[in-house]
């Protein structure tokens, strides 16, 4: 398990933790049981504090190692933590329910929004993959079951001719006709597992399977050499997965791609 599934795992039990906890708290100021509501909040003061910071940390550790560039809704995330936290406490100190239940549908927002990925809580679709939920939920790795424009590779001649030279366009068109040969020496292989451990694997896994942030499943995968060549340099078009133009070399692209055929089922 890698530390970010670790920790996406123990930030989405914390929440659910504080916010069932909360719930409780919540009954029982607006059922009018303050006596003990007064009982548990002085035996549970430090378990409040405890689920309070491994909120934060966790959700901090979690936006520090997100995979790619941080999306909007992740920032909204966090400030709302921010400012609903210390309001919660007071409003649940001073027992003003009209607080208490704004804070608690507050809470019950930002739950929501970690697990759609959405301000708006909605599981948008495209290309076929479920966008929703992607920045956080874990689920076996999907299966592209028809071409996608990325999956066909959107690399026109036009635009190869002006990005490849005579010799790398001939090269990459032989390994699209045949991209498990021998050309792909076991070192090029070796240095694109190096590079795929260190870059994809906190979304694809070691084995291609794991299917973290909406990753498709690269056992399964239709893409071609090229596509995947054009997906890793570009991102993909729903924007999940980040583009490592500016990050990798051709030639790394190249070896990572080269690697990732290798994890494909015949």
């Amino acid at each position: 398990m890698t530390a970010f599934s670790f920790l996406l795992r123990l930030h989405q039990l914390v929440v659910l933790t504080f916010l069932l906890f909360y719930a409780f708290k919540a009954g029982l100021l607006l059922l009018g049981r303050l006596d003990t509501l007064r009982a548990v909040r002085a035996r549970t003061r430090l378990a409040d504090s405890v689920l309070g910071l491994l909120i934060l940390a966790s959700g901090g550790a979690l936006l520090a190692l997100y995979p790619g560039t941080t999306p909007g809704w992740l920032w909204v995330k966090l400030g709302l933590v921010l400012g609903l936290l210390p309001l919660a406490i007071m409003a649940m100190r001073r027992q003003f329910k009209p607080g208490v239940v704004l804070t608690f549908l507050g809470f019950l927002y930002v739950y929501c929004l970690s697990e759609t990925g959405s301000l708006t809580w909605q599981r948008a679709e495209s290309a076929g993959t479920p966008t929703g939920s992607a920045a956080y939920a874990q689920a076996p790795g999907l299966a592209e079951a028809t071409a996608t424009p990325e999956a066909v590779a959107p690399v026109d001649s036009a635009r190869a001719a002006t990005t490849l030279s005579a010799a790398e366009a001939a090269t990459l068109a032989a390994a699209a006709e045949a991209p498990t040969e021998a050309a792909e020496t076991d070192e090029a292989l070796g240095a694109g597992k190096a590079l795929f451990v260190q870059q994809c694997a906190v979304c694809h896994g070691p084995d291609g399977k794991l299917g973290l942030n909406g990753a498709y499943d690269l056992t399964k995968s239709n893409l071609t050499l090229q596509g995947r060549i054009y997906q890793v340099t570009h991102g993909s078009i729903s924007k999940k997965m980040p583009a490592f133009g500016g990050k990798l070399t051709e030639q790394q692209i190249k070896q990572v791609v080269a690697y990732s055929l290798t994890l494909r089922n015949p």
